[in-house]
């Protein structure tokens, strides 16, 4: 699996097929990309989780369970 999300997935995002559309969209909410070589932008998937209250997939690996025996007296 790739670190950045699919082509279809920042149309999704943004909401526009152009990559220079998308790019301007992205600078305006401030996310940061890179552009790859094919001039489409790049956008990590673990950004993209935080920004929208997510979890990543390491932090879904550690979540942790409370201790309900420090509850009891």
């Amino acid at each position: 699996m790739s670190m950045f999300l699919k082509k279809n997935e920042i149309k999704e995002l943004t909401g526009y097929a152009r990559p220079g559309s998308q790019t301007n969209w992205l600078i305006e909410n401030s996310y940061p990309f890179e552009i790859g070589a094919d001039g489409y932008p790049r956008v990590m998937y673990s950004y993209v989780e935080r920004r929208l209250g997510g979890f990543t997939k390491q932090e879904r690996k550690k979540r942790h369970t409370p201790n309900f025996a420090a509850l009891a007296g």
